[in-house]
């Protein structure tokens, strides 16, 4: 199957000149994710020192990621055309930037919402959003609750984020079908999050029962807009047909799962200094990802004991930790994920192939997503 395109492009936005130099603004993500992040800030004007607070702590939170949920999207778009290029691919490119950024802020939102759920105190190396409204609450002499200032604040800053994302990947801006695509991921993402937390509380089940659980927040939560999602809005913008943007999401359903399996592992395994969180942190949250599920299912009895010692507890010492993590590599649970992330890797890349008639960008991606390090 190769990747056809079966739609005009739309108009340009009005706000995108007819022609710009290669390097500028408007042609690439940064200037896109800008540009985004200054119509939201003059749409906020009116409320003045709040409009600048939400704005600040937004593109705080946007900088320093790797976007490669963006530029997997990007990676796709060029596949497609470079099968079919059309009559205006610069046009379908604004399209593809819009989604981009979009995207790139819809990631911001959910990352500063997810914080505040798990009651995180970094990000990205530096204080998540909710912390650093908390320190201007402190700064400011400010009255009542610290705490619940910096909550408040953040939920709104990601609030404003999602809402700025939705305007951007609008069906004005991006087309109808990129924008249906976009709703939904941001639907099926917000009850992924809610499985999370759910499942995270649940009471013990069978090992089948766990497992279970634990692959549907993965698909709904992570791999819906980590690759399945960015690879069939990269399609949808470059104006493929409905065959290519079905066979792309269903290879971006074991990419994302990969994704999160390696994310997972840097969870517990990988250096603070790499990942911007504290080691240990997922354990301490008590999140149940494959690795707990295999100690739980195939470990020792000391093993699931030192590492239930630590599951969903904040107050876990370092040393508790470093023994939930020893567990975790004497029980088998690193090789098995890692065996796991590469068979999911290749069921994506082989779909990818058999998808795109120029995959070799986007195969790229699928290493960068796999075997990254942090």
């Amino acid at each position: 199957m190769t990747a056809r395109r079966d739609d005009a492009p739309e108009t340009r936005p009005d706000d995108a000149p007819e022609t710009r130099p290669d390097d500028s603004p408007a042609t690439t993500l940064d200037g896109r994710l800008t540009a985004a992040l200054d119509r939201a800030h003059r749409a906020m004007g009116p409320a003045g020192a709040a409009a600048d607070d939400l704005h600040r702590h937004l593109a705080a939170s946007s900088a320093g990621g790797k976007a490669f949920r963006a530029r997997l999207l990007l990676a796709t778009f060029d596949a497609c055309v470079a099968a079919d290029p059309g009559p205006e691919p610069e046009a379908d490119r604004s399209r593809a930037l819009d989604l981009a950024a979009a995207l790139e802020l819809f990631q911001t939102s959910a990352l500063i919402h997810d914080d505040v759920l798990d009651g995180s105190d970094t990000r990205r190396g530096r204080p998540a959003a909710h912390r650093a409204f908390e320190a201007e609450h402190r700064h400011g002499g400010f009255t009542g609750d610290a705490k619940d200032y910096g909550r408040a604040g953040a939920i709104l800053a990601g609030d404003a984020g999602l809402i700025a994302a939705l305007a951007t990947a609008g069906a004005d801006r991006v087309g109808p079908r990129a924008a249906a695509l976009f709703v939904e991921m941001a639907l099926v993402v917000t009850a992924g999050q809610h499985l999370d937390m759910r499942v995270a509380v649940e009471p013990w089940g069978d090992a089948d029962q766990l497992e279970a659980g634990i692959m549907r927040v993965m698909l709904s939560k992570t791999a819906s807009y980590t690759a399945e999602m960015p690879l069939a809005m990269g399609a949808a913008a470059a104006g493929a047909d409905g065959a290519t943007i079905d066979a792309l999401r269903a290879a971006g359903r074991p990419l994302g799962v990969a994704f999160q399996l390696r994310d997972d592992l840097l969870g517990v395994l990988g250096s603070p200094e790499e990942t911007g969180k504290p080691v240990g942190d997922d354990l301490r949250e008590g999140k149940r990802t494959l690795a707990v599920h295999h100690v739980v299912a195939h470990g020792t009895e000391s093993e699931r004991a030192a590492l239930l010692a630590v599951l969903g507890r904040h107050d876990a010492s370092d040393d508790q930790i470093a023994a939930a993590v020893q567990a975790l590599r004497d029980a088998g649970a690193v090789d098995a994920v890692e065996a796991r992330i590469e068979a999911l890797a290749g069921e994506a890349r082989e779909a990818l192939v058999a998808a795109l008639a120029h995959p070799e960008g986007v195969l790229a991606m699928v290493d960068a997503a796999t075997r990254r390090r942090t």
